[in-house]
């Protein structure tokens, strides 16, 4: 069972105004050993308590999960025809990405190949 289908159940049971001992003595009965443990549930009804209550957790702002898009591979790729003498650490501070990305963009998405401190076209 997920994460958030256990929270739906210990908030539905909160706001029925059950304790947490309650709340975990009715998840055990129908969960068994899937249930999450006392700790768990009591974690959760202290930040009921608190006022949170959504089920879902809230969005995390930040990066994006993956920076290798099409726009970064082809932006890369133009730098690099640009200026073939340019650097990994070049491209990755004209792009604002990562070096490991960019050293991802040129191997698995532009097929080159690191020869000695150049990057060539793999065959």
């Amino acid at each position: 069972m997920a994460a958030v289908e256990y929270h739906s159940v210990i908030t539905f049971l909160y706001l029925k105004r059950q304790n947490s001992t309650e709340i975990h003595q009715d998840m055990v009965q129908v969960y068994a050993e899937k249930c999450p443990n006392y700790s768990t549930v009591t974690h959760w009804v202290r930040k009921f308590k608190s006022g949170f209550l959504p089920v879902m957790d809230e969005h995390n702002e930040g990066r994006p999960p993956s920076v290798v898009t099409e726009k970064n591979v082809s932006t890369v790729e133009k730098l690099k025809m640009q200026d073939r003498q340019i650097t990994v650490k070049q491209l990755a501070f004209e792009t604002k990405i990562s070096i490991g990305s960019v050293e991802s963009i040129l191997h698995d998405h532009l097929n080159l190949k690191k020869v000695s401190a150049r990057w060539y076209q793999g065959y």
